[in-house]
């Protein structure tokens, strides 16, 4: 609630500023595009200083946007943006805080609706070596940014401190400066893959990035993302690395397989503690059956967006499902939408995923390139936990998804 009221505070301050013009509202666009640079594998507050200060720009531009140039996929998460707000009025009288989890919906409507306001500030306003100067300090500034991160977290994973977050942290697992493993995991595995995306197509961005910096930053990443030892996100890794590259995706197969074993070594506990963990294995089968019963019992329009993981205790207990005592979401983002937005919600989230990649590989540019291994990734990220409704990811995904269609 802090950073949403620290948002909404920018938000209005800038407004005041700087609608009232184009270049006013170009200087916006692009202070919000380097802020969140800087914060998207760092702090969820500066995040949501872009979310904020985009919504003036998605005003100013949306009157004379062609609204019939605007892509498919995005009126398909449109779509489920209504389907969404609609699934919670239908269950407002079992959501605590109906209206909490309308304003939630935000992350995608903004997404979508950043296309508007993108489209006209690279595509019209920039030309093209303004265009690749703007886009080279964003590259470098995430990458520094992101690696900065890892490091703080990689130092809290061997000696016990973040630095950076200046407190004390588990050794067991690296959180980067998210602090929630789960999340700095799967977004570690997208970014990942979006730099070896750029090394294998390292002649068309040499005027961004040498080979040997993406080879540097690629190499901080994988160590990060070992070290958070989310299987869920490296699974997510390998199944985008498999796209760009399948000799690639071997060696670092059997690259994790070897740091498993060393580290398996050192300390017997951790193949069971960080690998197998059968117990957590049970808990995620327990969420997905209390997901589908959720469907069968609501087939339209589910139990309301974000209203599966406070109902599922409840429905384990009343089908008899495994680990009851755990509530959390769903586990898999297919079946988080399907029980929170029913079928109508599934649809919609479907065919935006479809459009999303049919668009993309239609065009067969460099954004193809570096957005399908992350789209493959967030796919498999979503088999085994719920990235989509996550704030961090969800900043992650919708960004990506913009700037895939206005590049």
């Amino acid at each position: 609630m802090r950073e949403i009221r620290f948002g909404a505070r920018v938000s209005n301050t800038l407004a005041l500023i700087f609608f009232c013009g184009d270049p006013k509202m170009v200087k916006l666009i692009s202070l919000s595009l380097f802020v969140l640079a800087v914060g998207l594998l760092s702090s969820i507050s500066l995040m949501s200083v872009f979310h904020f200060s985009m919504i003036p720009a998605i005003l100013f531009y949306s009157r004379s946007y062609s609204w019939k140039k605007f892509p498919k996929s995005g009126w398909a998460l449109l779509s489920l943006c209504v389907i969404l707000i609609l699934s919670v009025w239908v269950n407002h009288d079992i959501i605590s805080r109906p209206l909490k989890n309308i304003l939630k919906v935000k992350y995608y409507l903004i997404g979508a609706l950043s296309i508007v306001p993108f489209s006209y500030y690279f595509q019209k306003h920039l030309n093209l070596e303004q265009r690749n100067r703007v886009l080279k300090r964003l590259l470098w500034i995430l990458l520094i940014s992101a690696s900065l991160a890892t490091l703080s977290g990689l130092i809290g994973y061997f000696f016990g401190f973040n630095p950076l977050l200046g407190v004390e942290v588990s050794h067991a697992r690296n959180g980067g400066l998210f602090g929630m493993v789960m999340t700095y995991g799967h977004s570690m595995a997208w970014l990942t893959l979006f730099v070896i995306g750029l090394s294998f197509q390292s002649e068309k961005v040499k005027n961004f990035i040498s080979l040997k910096w993406l080879v540097f930053f690629s190499s901080i990443f994988l160590i990060g993302l070992f070290t958070s030892h989310v299987r869920g996100a490296w699974i997510a890794f390998f199944a985008g690395c498999f796209w760009i590259n399948k000799r690639l995706t071997l060696f670092l197969i059997l690259l994790c397989i070897l740091g498993a074993g060393l580290l398996s070594l050192k300390d017997p506990r951790f193949l069971n503690n960080q690998i197998l963990r059968v117990s957590s294995n049970e808990e995620r089968l327990g969420c997905w059956l209390a997901a589908i019963k959720a469907v069968q019992e609501k087939p339209l329009l589910g139990y309301g967006y974000l209203n599966f993981e406070p109902n599922s205790r409840a429905i384990k207990e009343r089908y008899h499902l495994p680990y009851p005592e755990f509530s959390g979401h769903a586990h898999n983002d297919l079946l988080e939408v399907l029980a929170t937005s029913g079928l109508l919600g599934g649809a919609c989230f479907l065919l935006w995923i479809f459009l999303w990649f049919q668009e993309l590989l239609r065009r067969k540019d460099l954004s193809t390139q570096w957005a399908v291994p992350i789209l493959v990734g967030f796919l498999a990220s979503g088999l085994t936990q719920v990235t989509f409704n996550d704030g961090e990811n969800t900043f992650f995904l919708m960004l990506v998804y913009a700037l895939s269609i206005v590049l």
